[in-house]
């Protein structure tokens, strides 16, 4: 039997308070909750609660405005796992309220959208009218959304245009003065095997950007988004030591032929290399064709 839905004390599941003086009505806390869950998303609604962070300083007064707030700057944010980094999210974006509009992109996205694989014309008619559609970066993370968060490592393969991509995104949130984060989580580090990865993005980041390490939460992710990902598990490359190689086998040598004219009929013995043994070697019967006659003149 399915558990009855719970009714908020407060306003009875109306999902509103009534003041009968002036007879206006306010969101209960209920309502306002389910409003942010829908708005942040189930994954950063539904994150543990925390009231400290080195992102975000929650104001003493309602209205105050906060102490630290750094969802205002460039951030490149180092060594947490996702999970781990959606407390913090939660505590940066719920006190901002439903107006605040934000975006969270994979560099997979951001790359597929820069080749132009969303863009209208690429969508199939019967379709394309009916779906949301992507035909630049600036749709994707343009001057209309407050703040972005870019996560790295999202890429099965190296690509040429992913690094190029990355770095045009965030040249056009420059352009506009938007802030934006770069997370590079710790199972898949950003260097010259990410797939991500060049040295004038690299570059671009550490100027532009400002480093946030935090100590390792100690949870192990699936590594992913560089080379040799595949072949870790755990953390560890995966290697079994009871599997053993197969011996190389020499290739096959086929013997000369012998210089001088050997008549069919006859077996000569010649020198194998490997073991120095003769063995016999007979050539083969020629196949003569018979000639077909020729018509009648």
């Amino acid at each position: 039997m399915p558990e009855a839905k719970r009714v908020c004390p407060n306003c009875d599941g109306v999902g509103f308070l009534y003041n009968e003086e002036t007879f206006t009505r306010t969101p209960c806390r209920c309502k306002i909750a389910e409003y942010m869950t829908k708005h942040l998303g189930t994954e950063i609604a539904k994150a543990e609660t925390i009231y400290e962070s080195p992102l975000y300083e929650l104001a003493e007064k309602s209205g105050d405005l906060p102490p630290l707030d750094r969802t205002k700057e460039n951030l490149h944010i180092k060594g947490l796992s996702w999970a781990a980094l959606l407390p913090h999210l939660k505590l940066c974006l719920w006190p901002k309220g439903i107006f605040f509009n934000f975006r969270i992109v994979t560099d997979e996205k951001i790359k597929t959208v820069f080749v132009g694989a969303e863009a209208y014309n690429q969508r199939s008619r019967s379709k394309r009218d009916d779906m949301v559609t992507m035909n630049s970066l600036n749709d994707l993370l343009g001057k209309e959304y407050d703040f972005v968060i870019i996560r790295l490592g999202f890429l099965g393969h190296s690509n040429g245009a992913a690094a190029g991509s990355v770095k045009e995104a965030l040249m056009i949130r420059d352009v506009e003065q938007r802030p934006t984060w770069v997370v590079e989580e710790p199972c898949s580090p950003f260097g010259p095997d990410h797939f991500t990865y060049s040295d004038d993005l690299a570059e671009y980041i550490d100027r532009n950007y400002k480093t946030v390490e935090f100590k390792g939460d100690g949870r192990v992710d699936v590594p992913r988004g560089f080379k040799g990902a595949d072949d870790i598990v755990g953390g560890v490359e995966d290697v079994d030591l009871s599997i053993k190689t197969p011996a190389t086998r020499p290739a096959k040598v086929h013997p000369p032929l012998p210089d001088s004219v050997i008549p069919a009929d006859e077996t000569v013995e010649i020198e194998m290399p490997g073991d120095g043994q003769p063995r016999k070697w007979k050539p083969n019967k020629p196949k003569w064709k018979k000639r077909g006659g020729g018509g009648p003149a």
